[in-house]
């Protein structure tokens, strides 16, 4: 066929096996004949080429349907009259059902998870559904929202107190600080806030025997907000209060709640800390001075030690009994739910709770039934999980030659938060941590200044990870090296049999764990996977991937009775609580843990 017939196309083919085709060009306007019939049919252009010469698929079947005959020698069918007959050249390779019944549900059900979430889009978008949404806004600003954070103490006071360690006397208050200097325009500036706070209600004048120096700070938050921001140096008042252990959450636990949820509503308290009073007879110690005068808090200030603490407690009191669809972290206040009809309800029951508990919304930042939503420097979306850009541009901002000492334990600092989503980042990063070591003293090279370039691009397009759903079967695949070690952690759909990453880690060896036996590395790689992944894989069971046919021998061995093989009966004891199988994976087929445990190689 001369090649000016030749067109350009787009389309995908897959042959009647499933393989792909290189598929550039194809033939429009040509005809099929037989028995004086020709039909008008189109071809693709195969770039391999394939056997026979000429294929024709189905396309050309439903030209010519309904054909009267088909068996394994070829098909006869009736055409405008006339008959005609096309035989097999070989007998037809048959699909097996279960493999056409699985790919069709498939596309089943990912068609349905498609129209939920344009059903949950478009109902959002629908004229009848934004005036409700529009009135439940206009209530909610009127009965949780105030300019003033005291403004609903009338509704519930939430007090804390200050106690003294044990062993610490008031006279031994330390030597009072002296005011810090500011310039008149900062003087003039503290003057106006100090009298707002005290028009609030929120502080008093004292004569307290202590004072802590308050000062401003101006920042790159405090530019971007427009306002320096006061700061009370606490120190010598927190060196003498007791300590209030009460654990902050973990961030990753409280995000891993919203794997199914599609709906969510964001709240902030205004001035969280100062919602809270200190006990009267206690805020004499939260006494503070500036250039002209001295103050003490009626409200819990920012900077004691106790405080994120005694706030959570209190939030934790509030809303723990409506785990299944708030989420609070310290001030911020996440409502989610799976459909509209259970999140008006859910706001619901959020509104009775603050409104019963004299908290104050922030209505700024008040934001209700987004299906994409920023929290905890995360942005969420219908299970799916990514850092938002604000929080990973950090990063890029330092330079690619990094010498300081200070300014490297910085940059490395600003990457630990986005580990789960850089899938090989401690390799990446080791040989930037070797020179924070005392003793290192080689100069600053090329290959680290590229290597800081390369992360700092990765950074900019981190993967995008599925938060795991506790009905899902788990794998963990491994992967060792003589330098470190890797492993991800996916989920699979039941529905869709899909795998989806839910997270990254890797390490480096230690220089003694490099002298390990391969089989050594292939366990103890194993056993820090399944430790760094635990909250996901507790109390189910399971599947541990790797290509060491003797690590699963291994951890059945009984080893109590081999002083020189302790090593092992400790890794044995560690995963002792995980109900897991270990399968046995080619290194062909186990590319990605192989890629995380060897990159590192590369930067040596």
């Amino acid at each position: 066929v001369p090649t000016k017939y030749f067109e350009k196309t787009t389309h995908m083919v897959k042959s009647a096996s499933g393989h792909a085709l290189d598929i550039k060009y194809k033939l429009s306007n040509t005809r099929i004949c037989q028995n004086k019939v020709c039909i008008p049919h189109f071809f693709f252009l195969v770039k391999n080429q394939l056997y026979p010469p000429i294929i024709l698929g189905t396309p050309f079947i439903n030209a010519i349907y309904p054909f009267t005959n088909i068996n394994a020698k070829g098909f006869s069918a009736t055409y405008k009259d006339r008959d005609i007959s096309y035989t097999f050249i070989t007998e037809p390779v048959s699909r097996d059902i279960n493999a056409l019944i699985e790919m069709k549900q498939k596309q089943v059900n990912y068609l349905q998870l498609e129209i939920f979430s344009m059903n949950i889009f478009d109902t959002l978008k629908a004229t009848k559904v934004q005036e409700k949404i529009k009135l439940i806004s206009e209530q909610m600003a009127i009965d949780i929202c105030a300019d003033h954070p005291s403004a609903f103490w009338n509704r519930k006071k939430h007090i804390v107190t200050l106690p003294y360690e044990d062993d610490f006397s008031e006279e031994d208050i330390p030597t009072k600080s002296r005011p810090c200097q500011m310039n008149s325009e900062l003087v003039e500036f503290c003057k106006k806030e100090i009298d707002s706070l005290l028009q609030k209600g929120l502080i008093k004048p004292s004569k307290s025997p202590w004072s802590c120096t308050a000062f401003y700070v101006n920042n790159a938050a405090e530019k971007e907000r427009g306002v320096p921001r006061l700061v009370i140096n606490y120190k010598p008042l927190n060196k003498y209060l007791k300590w209030i252990r009460y654990p902050i959450p973990n961030k990753r636990d409280l995000l891993s709640r919203l794997y199914d949820a599609n709906i969510f509503s964001k709240f902030d308290l205004k001035s969280g800390y100062w919602q809270i009073q200190i006990f009267k007879e206690h805020s004499y110690k939260t006494a503070f001075n500036v250039p002209f005068g001295q103050y003490e808090w009626n409200v819990m200030p920012f900077g004691l030690k106790n405080a994120p603490s005694e706030f959570q407690k209190i939030m934790n009191d509030i809303f723990n009994p409506y785990l299944d669809f708030i989420i609070v972290y310290i001030d911020d206040i996440l409502v989610y739910s799976k459909t509209l009809e259970m999140h008006i309800k859910h706001l619901d029951i959020f509104k009775k709770i603050v409104i019963q508990n004299g908290l104050v919304i922030s209505k700024p930042k008040m934001s209700l039934f987004q299906t994409e939503v920023r929290f905890l420097g995360h942005l969420i979306c219908q299970g799916k999980i990514t850092p938002i850009q604000r929080s990973i541009e950090f990063a890029s901002k330092f330079p690619d030659i990094i010498t300081d000492r200070t300014q490297l334990q910085r940059f490395l600092g600003s990457l630990n938060y986005i580990s789960p989503f850089y899938k090989n980042l401690s390799r990446d990063l080791a040989p930037l941590y070797d020179r924070l070591k005392k003793e290192h003293k080689k100069p600053w090279t090329d290959s680290l200044t590229n290597l800081v370039k390369t992360i700092k691009e990765r950074v900019k397009s981190l993967p995008c990870l599925t938060l795991a759903n506790p009905a899902w079967p788990k794998i963990v695949e491994t992967d060792a090296s003589n330098m470190g070690y890797g492993g991800i952690l996916k989920q699979i759909n039941p529905h869709d049999k899909h795998e989806y990453l839910i997270r990254f880690h890797s390490g480096k060896w230690s220089d003694a764990q490099r002298k390990y036996a391969t089989v050594a590395h292939e366990m103890l790689t194993i056993v820090k996977c399944v430790l760094k992944f635990q909250d996901d894989l507790y109390n189910q069971k399971f599947l541990i991937k790797t290509d060491a046919q003797s690590v699963k021998y291994m951890f059945d061995k009984d080893f109590k009775h081999d002083a020189s093989k302790l090593m092992f009966a400790r890794w044995q004891a560690q995963l002792a609580p995980f109900d897991f199988e270990i399968l046995y994976k080619k290194g062909s087929d186990n590319s990605l843990p192989d890629f995380l445990s060897r990159e590192y190689l590369q930067n040596e």
